[in-house]
């Protein structure tokens, strides 16, 4: 997921960092394998293992919140097929507060549910925005270097043997970068509008 979602958010500049004014035939071009530099990276190994922490953490919660629901769903089942018919079930006061109460809590799960996806997510692309700012700066000082006029994401090259840097980016972020703050995201919680 995490590799995903950097691929993602590097494909503009991994495509093409500087053009000059030369023609294709004569122009320098670099290849950058960016999912290789995310899964052979230190930093890139760090955050993922903070992301899948923080995801185990998250569905522990979730389980957690959801399984006293089952209970009581479960419970208000047998409850049911005890009454027979809808109408014995709203003469039952106390069964259809039950109801009620389980359904508002259905939806206050749902809720949870979505925010917990929102915070992820949010969580996610600010480490992967951290990493991919340095990365970047790094490809441009390589091009920069070595006169590059276009650096390709390795995995659009069908043909062709351009000058692949994939291990030098790699070696520059290690030495630069190794961690990053990876800090799960917490959103106000707020009821979701009811569907019609």
């Amino acid at each position: 997921m995490f590799i995903r979602t950097f691929i993602r958010a590097t494909a503009g500049f991994a495509v093409a960092v500087a053009f000059a004014g030369t023609t294709f035939a004569q122009s320098t071009i670099l290849v950058v394998d960016t999912q290789k530099v995310i899964k052979d990276s230190i930093v890139g190994q760090h955050v993922a293992r903070q992301l899948e922490t923080i995801y185990t953490s998250a569905q522990s919660e979730m389980i957690a919140k959801s399984t006293p629901l089952q209970t009581k769903g479960k419970s208000l089942q047998a409850q049911l097929k005890t009454k027979g018919n809808m109408e014995n079930v709203r003469a039952d006061a106390g069964l259809t507060a039950q109801i009620k109460s389980f359904q508002n809590d259905q939806e206050k799960l749902q809720a949870e549910e979505f925010y917990a996806t929102k915070e992820l997510q949010i969580t996610e692309q600010k480490a992967v925005s951290l990493v991919s700012i340095r990365i970047k700066a790094i490809i441009d000082q390589i091009a920069q270097e070595r006169n590059a006029d276009v650096v390709l994401e390795k995995s659009l090259v069908i043909f062709g043997g351009p000058a692949d840097v994939t291990d030098v980016v790699i070696s520059r972020l290690n030495s630069q970068m190794t961690t990053v703050p990876v800090t799960r995201e917490r959103l106000p919680r707020q009821p979701l509008p009811r569907r019609r």
